[in-house]
């Protein structure tokens, strides 16, 4: 009978990195809100450092409760969808952004 080796896994393993509480997917973001929110509010406007601060942590918190851990899922929401005709649940999609004419044209592919 042959003995099974033990394997050390290590247990961070799988996990997402961050630092602390915070994700480390939402570091970039971050960085891009104060920075815009400095150039807004601070370069054009003339706010002060305070009102940047309170604005910037702000729109921290409000990008973090709607992203949560995962942004990406949030994210690709808004990505167009691949091909043109795709299906879903057996129906066309017909998108609102198309113009009144192809829409009617779709819809009436759809009836034949």
């Amino acid at each position: 009978m042959q003995e099974r080796e033990v394997i050390k896994v290590n247990k961070i393993l799988g996990k997402q990195a961050g630092f602390g509480p915070v994700p480390a997917n939402q570091i970039m973001p971050w960085l891009a809100i104060i920075t815009i929110s400095y150039f807004i509010f601070d370069g054009l406007l003339g706010w002060g450092i305070p009102k940047v601060a309170v604005i910037s942590f702000w729109l921290i918190i409000s990008w973090w409760f709607v992203t949560g851990k995962d942004p990406d899922k949030y994210v690709n929401r808004f990505r167009k969808p691949k091909g043109k005709n795709w299906m879903s649940g057996g129906a066309i999609y017909i998108s609102p952004l198309f113009s009144r004419n192809l829409r009617r044209k779709l819809k009436h592919q759809r009836k034949l």
